[in-house]
């Protein structure tokens, strides 16, 4: 899976996805607390790690693809050292971070390649390792997308593409399903980003929640 993860890094890289935060984290940083660190899942080009930090929080930025981890090193400019940290972390399995670690959780359609099984884990592991009180915030793929039942069916809204890439799309009862451990604060299909707005999908589904 991690080369599948390290070509399509290389691909938004090639187009320019890592040179400015996305739609998402411009959007979210507002429900987040003024200060503190911040776990992010899946990095990608690593755009949004450098926004954050630069915005004052701590920030580990995670991701399986050996691409993303070492595009994500070069984003880590002078000013920016002791703000922002590179880690390798496969979602799919239990993190290892200790309860309560994190005031925030960022995951930037990173937790949509999963089984039902793995999913409820990493939200489950997303609830643990924040701190009560702390904010999640999840953009994910959404069952309005014109690629949701192509490919092989895996199980209800889960399958394998040609590409060989495995995708989870989501609605808002799904995501009611999976974060049902955090308080909501912000659950609708309004999500965009700039890659889909080429396919013309702009209802990707946003989840913001709180630890409890």
């Amino acid at each position: 899976m991690s080369s599948v993860f390290d070509k399509l890094n290389q691909k938004y890289i090639k187009i320019g996805l890592n040179k400015k935060p996305s739609l998402f984290a411009e959007w979210a940083v507002s429900y987040f607390p003024k200060s503190g660190n911040m776990l992010e899942l899946g990095t990608g080009p690593g755009q949004d790690g450098v926004f954050f930090a630069q915005k004052g929080y701590d920030v580990l930025a995670t991701d399986i693809a050996d691409t993303a981890l070492n595009n994500a090193e070069k984003n880590i400019r002078p000013d920016l050292k002791g703000r922002l940290s590179v880690q390798k972390l496969d979602t799919s399995k239990p993190f290892w971070f200790k309860d309560n670690s994190f005031d925030i959780v960022y995951a930037h359609l990173s937790v949509h390649y999963f089984d039902a099984r793995i999913t409820q884990q990493v939200f489950d592991e997303m609830y643990r390792v924040l701190k009560t009180g702390g904010v999640v915030a999840v953009l994910c793929n959404s069952t309005s997308d014109p690629e949701h039942d192509t490919g092989k069916k895996l199980e209800d809204d889960y399958f394998e593409l040609e590409d060989g890439m495995r995708k989870r799309y989501f609605d808002i009862d799904s995501m009611k399903t999976f974060s049902h451990w955090f308080e909501p604060i912000v659950l609708d299909n309004q999500g965009g980003s700039y890659k889909d707005y080429v396919k013309g999908v702009t209802n990707l589904i946003r989840f913001v929640g709180r630890k409890k």
